[in-house]
C-alpha cells in the first residue's frame, strides 16, 4: 500500500510538472534573429500540440546553418518544448529559430514561458566502441583534407567532429587562399610600389641561411622578369617565404614557412583535381601582404572548400565515417607510448565513445579563440581579451586538441600569438557585412583618417582599439567594393539586406552619410578631399599609403561600415615538424600522433590572410600521407602473393618508374639481385626535391637496410618520400 501511494504521488507530481499547453488551431509565422538575417518559421498547431515547423526564411552562413534547420525545428515538435538544446557550431541559428518558433507559439495564444519548462530528457548509451585505420578529430579545412588524402591512399577513417555539421573555421572564412601560383599573375600589373618592396625584402638582413638561400633566388627571379619585360605582378615561392617569415616577425618556422609555400600550389591543384574551380582574378584584401589572394569561382567564403572536399568523399564512396557533435576528451596511448586512439563523449547526451586508431590519429581541432579562459591565459599581445572581445570562430574552437596533446607531453609553442582581424561588425562580431575593398579609407568618431590602412592586421587592430569607442567606419564607393553586379559580397550577402540590418549605411552625398553615422558633415568631407587628392598626386603624404592602394571616393552612392577588431585565429599548439608528426618537448616524434591546421601552425605571428586555408589544406594531406600514404601505399602495391615483398619474387635486373613530385617528374631506378632491393637511385628530377643528399641517403638507406617500407618519413621531405615510395611500388608493379 505504501509502495502504490508512492507511485501515486509521484505520478502526480510529474503531471503537474508537465504544463497543459494549448493553442489557437492553424498555421502561424514567427521571425527570429540570426546570425545575418531575420529567420522566418511556419509552425502549425492542433488544440494542444505544435505538429509541424517548417523554416522559411534562413540566410545564415550555409552549411553552418543547415545542421540547426534540420535539427531544432525536428526537436521542437519531438519534445513538445523550447527547451531543446542549440545545435553545436550553430548556435545564433539555433537561437533565431527558437526564437521565431516562439514568436509563433505567442500568436497562437500558447505559453512561451510553460513550453520552455518542458523538460528535454536525453539519456546517455552504452560505450560506442569504433576503429579505423586513421581517426582525424575535427572536420573543418584541414581535417577533411586530411580525411580524404588518407581515405584515397585505402585507409579507412573515423571524424569526430564536435559540431553538428562540418565546417569549422574553414566554412566561416572569407575564403582566400593564398598561393605564388605563375598562372595567376598576369592580371595585375606590378606597381612602382610594389617594386620598392620587393627591393626591400631582397636587402633584408637574413635570420638565416634558409632566408638567405630564399632571398638569392628572389633576386635572380626578379632580373629575369624584368629582363623579360614583364609589367604584371611578379611573385615566387621563395617571396612568399620572406613576406611570410618577416611579416610573422620571424616568429615562424622557416623549414615549415618553406615546405608550406612550396605546398599551396600543389593543394591548389589538389583542389582543383577534386572540382574546385578559382576565380581568375588576384586580389589584395585586409590583411594581405601582396596581392596574391584566390578564391572560388563557385562558392562565397570557405563554404566550397568545405563542399568540394565532403563531396568527393561521398562520391569517391571513400571507407570515411563522421560522428558529429561528439567532443575528443582523451589521447589513449599503448605500453610503447604510441598514441593508438581516441576517448570522447556526445555532446547531445553524454554517450562515452572509444575510437581505436590503427595507423594513427590527427588532431585537427582548430585553436581556442572560443575559449575565453584559455585565450586570457595565454594572451601575450593585447591585455584583456575578455568575452567583450567577439570573435569569428565557431563556438566549437576551444582548444580541446590542445589540452589533449599537452595531457600526454606534447611540447607547445606560439601560445602566446593570438590574431585579431580588425573587420568586424561591433554587434556580431561577423565579417560577413564587409562590403569594402582593400583600397578604403578608415575614419574614427572625428572623421578622420588615422592609420595607413594598407598596413598590417594587428597594426590596423590596435590603431582602431585607440580610438574612440574602439571602432571606427570603413568609408567606400561600388568602384572600390567587393560587391559584384548583383550587388553582393562576396559572402553573397546583398547590399539591400545589409543596409536593412543596419550593417552598411548608404547616402547620396557625403553630407548625408556623415548625418547618417553621426560624423561632422565638414570634417568628413575635408577628410576625403585630402584622400582624393592623395590619389591625384600619387603621395600619401600624411600616412605614407602606397597610392596603388588608394581609390577616390568621389562617386554616389557613399557607404559606410562600422568595425571592430575581433578574435580570427591563435597560432598556438602542439610542436610539429614538416612531417606533421607532433613533437614532445626533447623535439621527438610522439608516435602514432599528427597534427594538421590553425594549432601549432606553421607561420607563428603572421598577419596575411589566406595563408590559413593554404596551410589547412597542406598540413592535413601531411599529415595523413605521413600516418598512412606513402607507406601504406609502398606496402600495398609492393606486395607479392605469398604476401611477401614482391622483389622477393622478381627477377634480378633494374626496374623504374616515374612519378609526380613538389615541382617535377622524379623518376627512381630500384636495382634488386637475389630476391631483394639492392640499390635505390634518383635518376631524374632531382632538382625540384627538397630532400638534402645526406636525408635521401638516410631514407633510401633505411628502406634497403630493413627490406620494408615501414620507415620513418624525412622530416621536410614529405612529398619527396612519398613519391620515392609510390615510385618503388609502381617499378614492381610492371
Amino acid at each position: 500500500m505504501k509502495k502504490l501511494l508512492t507511485w501515486l504521488l509521484c505520478l502526480m507530481m510529474l503531471v503537474s510538472a508537465v504544463p497543459a499547453l494549448a493553442y489557437t488551431t492553424g498555421t502561424y509565422t514567427g521571425t527570429g534573429t540570426g546570425m545575418l538575417d531575420k529567420i522566418e518559421v511556419a509552425v502549425t498547431f492542433d488544440a494542444d500540440t505544435i505538429t509541424g515547423i517548417e523554416v522559411v526564411s534562413c540566410n545564415d552562413t550555409p552549411g553552418v546553418c543547415d545542421a540547426a534547420v534540420e535539427k531544432i525545428p525536428a526537436e521542437i515538435v519531438k519534445y513538445q518544448s523550447l527547451g531543446v538544446d542549440v545545435a553545436t557550431s550553430a548556435t545564433f541559428t539555433s537561437n533565431g529559430i527558437l526564437e521565431a518558433v516562439a514568436d509563433a507559439v505567442n500568436q497562437a495564444g500558447g505559453d512561451v514561458d510553460a513550453l520552455k519548462a518542458v523538460p528535454v530528457e536525453k539519456v546517455a548509451g552504452e560505450e560506442v566502441k569504433l576503429s579505423a585505420d586513421v581517426v582525424v578529430v575535427g572536420g573543418g579545412g584541414a581535417g577533411l583534407a586530411a580525411a580524404l588524402t588518407a581515405a584515397e591512399e585505402g585507409a579507412s577513417v573515423i571524424i569526430l567532429e564536435k559540431g553538428a555539421a562540418y565546417g569549422g573555421n574553414t566554412i566561416l572564412s572569407g575564403g582566400y587562399y593564398q598561393a605564388a601560383h605563375p598562372d595567376y599573375l598576369q592580371y595585375a600589373s606590378l606597381t612602382d610600389g610594389q617594386k620598392e618592396e620587393i627591393e626591400r625584402y631582397i636587402s633584408l638582413e637574413p635570420k638565416d641561411e634558409r632566408m638567405a638561400s630564399w632571398q638569392a633566388k628572389v633576386k635572380e627571379q626578379y632580373a629575369e622578369h624584368l629582363a623579360a619585360g614583364h609589367e604584371y605582378l611578379f611573385d615566387s615561392p621563395e617571396l612568399h617565404m620572406i613576406q611570410t617569415y618577416d611579416g610573422g616577425d620571424y616568429l615562424g618556422d622557416s623549414e615549415l614557412i618553406e615546405m608550406m609555400c612550396y605546398g599551396d600550389v600543389d593543394s591548389m591543384n589538389w583542389l582543383s583535381d577534386h572540382g574546385f574551380t578559382w576565380k581568375k582574378k588576384t586580389v589584395a584584401i585586409v590583411g594581405s601582404i601582396w596581392m596574391r589572394c584566390k578564391a572560388s569561382d563557385t562558392y562565397a567564403s570557405g563554404q566550397g572548400f568545405i563542399n568540394v572536399i565532403s563531396d568527393a568523399i561521398q562520391n569517391e564512396n571513400l571507407d570515411v565515417t563522421t560522428v558529429f557533435e561528439c567532443r575528443a576528451e582523451h589521447l589513449v596511448k599503448d605500453d610503447a607510448g604510441r598514441v593508438v586512439g581516441v576517448t570522447g563523449v556526445s555532446t547531445v547526451d553524454g554517450t562515452p565513445y572509444t575510437v581505436s586508431a590503427n595507423k594513427g590519429v590527427i588532431i585537427a581541432s582548430g585553436g581556442f579563440s572560443a575559449n575565453v579562459e584559455m585565450r586570457q591565459e595565454y594572451d601575450e599581445i593585447w591585455g584583456n581579451l575578455t568575452e567583450a572581445v567577439p570573435t569569428t570562430n565557431a563556438p566549437t574552437i576551444t582548444g580541446d586538441g590542445i589540452v589533449m596533446a599537452k595531457e600526454i607531453g606534447a611540447a607547445l609553442i606560439g601560445m602566446g600569438q593570438i590574431q585579431l582581424l580588425p573587420l568586424a561588425d561591433p554587434v556580431t562580431g561577423s565579417t560577413s557585412n564587409i562590403i569594402g575593398e582593400g583600397t578604403n579609407m578608415y575614419v574614427n568618431q572625428e572623421g578622420k583618417r588615422f592609420v595607413n590602412e594598407s598596413s598590417r592586421r594587428d597594426v590596423l587592430a590596435k590603431a582602431i582599439l585607440k580610438q574612440t569607442g574602439s571602432y571606427c567606419y570603413v568609408i567606400s564607393t561600388f568602384q572600390n567594393s567587393r560587391m559584384d553586379s548583383d550587388y553582393k559580397n562576396n559572402y553573397h550577402l546583398y547590399l539591400t539586406d545589409l543596409i536593412a540590418s543596419g550593417a552598411v549605411v548608404q547616402a547620396d552625398t557625403l553630407e548625408e552619410l556623415a548625418e547618417k553615422i553621426d560624423r561632422d558633415p565638414v570634417e568628413l568631407q575635408a577628410t576625403i578631399d585630402e584622400w582624393n587628392a592623395a590619389c591625384d598626386a600619387g603621395v600619401d603624404a600624411e600616412f605614407g599609403r602606397d597610392p596603388e592602394m588608394m581609390a577616390k571616393i568621389d562617386t554616389a552612392p557613399y557607404y559606410a561600415v562600422s568595425i571592430t577588431p575581433t578574435l580570427v585565429a591563435t597560432t598556438g599548439g602542439a610542436k610539429r615538424d614538416t612531417a606533421s608528426r607532433v613533437l614532445d618537448w626533447n623535439d621527438e616524434p610522439i608516435k602514432g600522433l599528427y597534427e594538421a591546421g590553425e594549432l601549432g601552425s606553421y607561420v607563428a605571428n603572421l598577419y596575411q590572410n589566406g595563408v590559413f586555408l593554404s596551410e589547412a589544406m597542406l598540413s592535413g594531406r601531411t599529415a595523413a600521407q605521413t600516418a598512412f600514404g606513402a607507406v601504406s601505399q609502398f606496402e600495398a602495391v609492393t606486395k607479392s602473393e605469398n604476401n611477401g615483398p614482391a622483389w622477393a619474387d622478381a627477377a634480378d635486373g633494374v626496374y623504374t618508374a616515374s612519378v609526380d613530385g613538389l615541382h617535377d617528374k622524379i623518376e627512381v631506378s630500384i636495382t634488386v639481385a637475389g630476391g631483394k632491393i639492392e640499390n635505390i637511385e634518383i635518376t631524374g628530377g632531382r632538382d625540384s626535391m627538397l630532400i638534402t643528399d645526406e636525408q635521401l641517403a638516410e631514407y633510401v638507406g633505411a628502406i634497403i637496410a630493413s627490406q620494408s617500407a615501414d620507415v620513418d618519413i624525412v622530416s621536410g621531405a614529405t612529398v619527396d618520400c612519398q613519391a620515392i615510395g609510390t615510385a618503388i611500388g609502381q617499378a614492381f608493379a610492371k
